[in-house]
């Protein structure tokens, strides 16, 4: 759901919600929530007379919100974070709120009770929150189109109009916008990810005369049909069959890289007689034994010796990953399940400290300069990655302007000098599990995390920054397999 729109359907929300009870909550699978309220509404002259459920899917591109007359199938069992809500949302009636549309988050205000609002955002789970987080609804100020376009922050929706509008009326269109009047509101089939926008989505769009029902609309699709009912699970099951056997044939392909640099260590042990093994080189042209001349990648950083010992290290990492893929891939193809990773047996008279990396879901990378990179794969790993693996001196990466992934360079003390080609690798790694993606360049931030400061009572993973500098790298969608590592 677009933010662009969602600065129209926010205020809308508020509206039609105001007075309503809350009854209880559930959750039909993680990510998706359903609040009951009563007594219903009717949002529109053509919505149903009875909507009491407001239906919440987070998720970073196809998240929704709407109100809707359907209730969704829920599991026996509520989890812990249904509970807690329930306790404190129950009996509760909605008195107002207010809207960060830049950022797709919503608080609605509260009666009396443990916490102030009902914090709902399309990247996590809802909270109750005493107070609003520092910033909230103070985004999109822009004056001008071209301040709106030369701003990162600014949702990509709204530069792609303005450039599609002539240029006598991007400052019509800028500030209809700012003043919160829209023609209706567009759903195109072709872009059914994105969701409605605040104008026509191209050439066969579909217009709605309220936010709410272009919400619902979308809704009942991105919300409904991705609780895919038992019967399809083997669609599931294949779908994440073919995924894995995707990502089997990039590591493939990595590692048959790495197996390669067996020949450039065996070119310099060929020539290192007339080689000085002590000193540090570029890249030179020596003669294989069995290849004839090739181009060997000398790591300046090295001595000719080191670099040898580290070929023939890669050429052995490689070779040993092939054969760990080779099984993976034959299970896959016979579709057998991962097996879950086990921790081994402790001793009773030794206690070994548990590795805390071992618990967090994370990527993990190693750049080409041999440093080691932790990006969250959801918002409480981005938390835990700052808060309990991430040393002062380390650098904390995010991308600039909008929702994604926190991304960490190791270091193992402050005065070890990050390279420049790390620091961007962990650029390209931050922007490419961000809302930039799909572009073909991002705005990533970078600081000391000892300058990140986590939001006392904001969603997890939400920081502000003392201090923090910009990179633009360009997002090679590659890089993630190159820079992968095993395990």
């Amino acid at each position: 759901m677009d933010a662009a729109f969602f600065r129209f359907l926010g205020p809308e929300l508020i509206n039609v919600l105001g007075g309503v009870r809350f009854d209880t909550v559930f959750s039909p699978a993680p990510g998706f929530w359903t609040f009951v309220f009563s007594p219903p509404v009717s949002p529109t002259p053509e919505s149903p007379p009875d909507c009491r459920f407001l239906l919440l899917r987070v998720h970073s591109r196809a998240g929704a919100l709407l109100l809707s007359p359907t209730k969704p199938v829920n599991p026996p069992q509520p989890s812990a974070k249904v509970m807690w809500l329930r306790k404190r949302l129950r009996g509760r009636r909605v008195t107002g709120g207010a809207c960060d549309w830049p950022t797709r988050r919503l608080a609605l205000e509260l009666t009396a009770g443990e916490g102030r609002y009902l914090f709902l955002s399309m990247d996590d789970d809802p909270t109750v929150l005493e107070s609003l987080p520092e910033g909230f609804a103070t985004g999109g100020n822009w004056n001008t189109p071209e301040e709106a376009a030369g701003d990162a922050a600014c949702p990509r929706s709204i530069r792609r109009a303005l450039e599609r509008e002539e240029p006598e009326d991007r400052d019509g269109l800028l500030q209809a916008f700012k003043d919160g009047r829209s023609a209706g509101f567009f759903l195109a089939e072709s872009q059914q990810e994105e969701g409605p926008l605040p104008w026509p989505a191209g050439r066969e769009s579909v217009r709605y005369p309220t936010a709410l029902a272009a919400g619902a609309a979308y809704g009942e699709t991105s919300f409904f049909s991705a609780l895919l009912p038992v019967d399809q699970e083997p669609k599931r099951a294949e779908t994440r069959r073919k995924k894995r056997l995707a990502l089997l044939d990039q590591d493939t392909q990595r590692l048959k890289g790495l197996e390669e640099q067996q020949l450039y260590g065996e070119a310099v042990a060929a020539n290192l007689s007339a080689l000085d093994p002590r000193e540090k080189s570029a890249p030179m042209a020596l003669e294989h034994p069995v290849h004839g001349v090739m181009t060997v990648p000398f790591d300046p950083s090295r001595t000719v010796l080191e670099n040898m010992e580290r070929f023939f290290k890669k050429a052995a990492k490689g070779r040993r990953g092939q054969v760990h893929v080779e099984r993976l891939r034959l299970e896959a193809e016979q579709g057998v399940a991962p097996k879950a990773k086990t921790r081994p047996p402790q001793s009773v008279k030794k206690s070994v400290a548990p590795d805390r990396r071992s618990t967090i879901p994370l990527h993990r990378f190693t750049s080409s300069d041999g440093f080691l990179i932790l990006r969250g794969k959801n918002s409480a790993a981005n938390h835990k990655l700052l808060s309990e693996l991430a040393s002062p001196f380390d650098y904390w990466l995010h991308a600039e302007g909008g929702p994604g992934a926190h991304v960490i360079i190791k270091r193992d003390h402050p005065g070890k000098e990050v390279p420049e080609t790390t620091l961007r690798e962990a650029a390209v790694l931050a922007g490419l599990s961000s809302w930039r993606a799909a572009d073909a360049k991002a705005n990533v931030l970078y600081a000391l995390a000892s300058e990140v400061r986590k939001i006392k009572g904001a969603a997890l993973g939400r920081v502000r920054l003392e201090n923090a500098k910009t990179v633009l790298v360009e997002l090679d969608p590659l890089l993630e397999a190159r820079l992968r590592r095993d395990g």
